[in-house]
């Protein structure tokens, strides 16, 4: 292997060090409904990195709220943060004295049902309050982008059936669990019918899914599954998942992992070499920008995404296109040194020498303790001295650096000096020195990592770690 991923890497997915706080995952809100003529709590988790002033997140309203807030936001921060998903916010909207008043459409058919459900009906209420006073609640206090998710298990899947047929703008996605499609002698069937032969087009995703339900339940599923077959507009997708080993208290855990997977899986399952080998790079900036107009959400290829294609092209001897994305990588990740270092192995396969010597000393230029790089040299016979970058600093200049930091996912780390020099330590983690070379930037030694000290207002209040391969992890300090 080119580069070698040191045990340092643990520290940044263990959580090291004790501590004595308590968990938050939400806090509580409510809101005086005129539609509702109630107060209707909600609650709100925020993904981590989220700032007021950062980049705009998705939003979930997720129905149930009360019953679901806490495995959700789990699988949301899980699938966040393995980059599955963009970051999101969940509202959690809570039922109060009367869910089936909430979250069932009126009963027009089998009007025996009126005697057993004597408050049903309320759902374009419910509608009505979450388009006109709830999301625009949320939307000015929180940091929202356009792009919205609906989610409902059982009468919330019924809801969110209705929610599709009466306002199909209103939400990008839904996921419906376990709908009650038996309501009303299955007149959402007519009604979703009806829609997909009046609409030339629905610019929606809807996620389905049924336990191991039968009868009307399972039967209005696959009605509805059937129509969206034959009848579904342009712009409109669509997935049906019956989970058979899933009953109706389970499925809501799983259709949720499932379905936002399936959301946002162009976003995160890009085969850039297949979109570069039918398309090049205008291909994949086409695919990228299609991404941000779907999904509201602006995302770019990664800097180790770039790097693997070019690795695949170089492997395949499409030396040429290799060569071509190495240097791509470059000019959009131009801090990082392993940009540079690729390239000049691509440079040394080609046969051009000259050109990889030149860029293994950039590499080296952007990051001294870049050892693959001076192997290579040497190698070739060129000795390059990369001690010299680094410079002496007095403790007095070392000190704003002194703090413990918290890595955003898990681990803490606390750095400070130590017979003059600036040192890194972590419960099991062997003593690390950070040898400094300008920019407030660090080797950590002996692992060979790049850490760069972030400041805002005049304080370093963040670091962040790059391991080598285009990856980072950042951690926030938490004590001076």
């Amino acid at each position: 292997m080119k580069k070698i991923l040191f045990v340092l890497c643990l520290f940044f997915s263990m959580n090291l060090l004790a501590q004595n706080s308590d968990v938050t995952i939400g806090t509580k809100h409510s809101l005086d409904s005129e539609i509702l003529g109630e107060n209707r709590p909600y609650y709100i988790y925020l993904p981590e990195g989220y700032s007021s002033g950062g980049e705009a997140v998705s939003v979930m309203y997720l129905l149930d709220g009360s019953s679901h807030f806490h495995h959700t936001t789990g699988i949301i921060h899980f699938l966040q943060n393995n980059g599955i998903i963009p970051p999101m916010i969940v509202v959690a909207i809570h039922n109060t004295s009367d869910r089936t008043r909430d979250l069932t459409p009126a009963i027009v058919k089998k009007q025996s049902e009126k005697k057993k459900f004597p408050t049903a009906g309320g759902a374009n209420n419910m509608l009505a309050f979450i388009e006109t006073e709830l999301i625009p609640e949320i939307e000015k206090n929180y940091n929202i982008g356009p792009y919205k998710i609906l989610v409902g298990h059982s009468f919330g899947g019924l809801f969110s059936m209705h929610a599709l047929i009466e306002k199909p703008e209103l939400f990008d996605a839904h996921i419906s669990i376990s709908p009650s499609l038996w309501w009303d002698d299955q007149s959402l069937v007519e009604r979703v019918e009806n829609l997909l032969e009046s609409r030339d087009e629905i610019d929606t995703y809807y996620y389905m899914t049924m336990g191991n339900e039968g009868g009307s339940m399972l039967g209005g599923a696959m009605k509805i599954a059937a129509l969206f077959e034959e009848h579904a507009p342009e712009h409109f997708d669509w997935h049906f998942e019956p989970m058979e080993k899933e009953t109706h208290g389970s499925v809501p855990h799983r259709s949720t992992y499932d379905g936002l997977e399936k959301i946002f899986s162009s976003w995160y399952q890009s085969d850039l070499a297949e979109i570069y080998a039918k398309k090049g790079w205008d291909g994949i900036n086409a695919h990228y920008d299609k991404i941000a107009k779907n999904l509201g959400i602006k995302k770019e290829p990664s800097e180790s995404d770039i790097n693997r294609l070019g690795y695949n092209l170089m492997g395949a001897d499409l030396m040429s296109d290799a060569l071509e994305v190495f240097k791509e990588n470059i000019a959009r990740y131009p801090q990082s040194f392993n940009t540079y270092d690729s390239y000049a192995e691509g440079l040394m396969n080609n046969g051009d020498e000259a050109g990889a010597i030149k860029y293994y000393k950039k590499s080296l230029e952007v990051f001294p303790c870049n050892v693959n790089a001076v192997n290579i040299l040497a190698d070739m016979d060129v000795t390059y001295d990369a001690e010299k970058a680094f410079i002496a600093m007095s403790e007095k200049e070392l000190k704003p650096y002194v703090g413990t930091y918290a890595f955003d996912q898990g681990g803490v780390a606390e750095i400070f000096i130590e017979d003059g020099e600036l040192v890194l330590k972590s419960y099991q983690i062997d003593r690390q020195t950070l040898s400094g070379y300008g920019d407030h930037r660090f080797c950590v030694k002996p692992t060979n990592y790049l850490l760069t000290f972030i400041q805002k207002d005049g304080e370093f209040n963040s670091i962040e770690v790059q391991t080598g391969f285009g990856n980072t992890v950042n951690g926030k300090r938490t004590e001076p």
